[in-house]
């Protein structure tokens, strides 16, 4: 009986002495990359983007879908910052995250590293269209006259 009380009385002094880290995170201050497979967005750099449509056809779910055409001839074909020449000019880059299971797939394979993970997350919506994302760079006018922003 006494050594249980003496116990108890160590621990609680032992254990207010001591001050442990916090095990959460505190948002403003600290930002921690999400782990792998995490449920964010994907980001195409399309200075790199070279419009080979290989993501497109790899991915597992048939979640993105490209649209490009050539470049005129009279148009000097651009080269991206690795000396890849451009196949074609990327009209529209749209990923349906209805579908989308994160598999990184379309990340691994793109030949010029155009493809990433974004810091943020999917914005749940109710409606499923709006998870219907165009990653080619619209004026937010055109994105809420097309109803993708609320």
């Amino acid at each position: 009986m006494m050594s249980s009380k003496l116990f108890r009385l160590i621990w609680k002094r032992l254990s207010t002495a001591f001050t442990w880290p916090s095990a959460t995170v505190e948002y403003p201050a600290v930002y921690r990359q999400p782990p792998h497979g995490s449920r964010v967005a994907i980001r195409n750099n399309f200075a790199e983007c070279i419009g080979c449509h290989d993501c497109e056809k790899k991915c597992p779910v048939q979640c993105i879908s490209i649209v490009s055409e050539d470049f005129p001839s009279k148009e000097k074909t651009p080269i991206t910052s690795k000396g890849v020449v451009f196949e074609k000019k990327v009209t529209s880059y749209k990923i349906d995250y209805n579908q989308c299971v994160s598999c990184g797939i379309c990340i691994d394979i793109c030949p010029t590293e155009a493809l990433s993970y974004e810091k943020n997350f999917i914005v749940p919506r109710q409606k499923n269209n709006l998870l219907i994302l165009n990653l080619v760079h619209r004026p937010r006018s055109v994105r809420i006259e097309q109803g993708f922003e609320e």
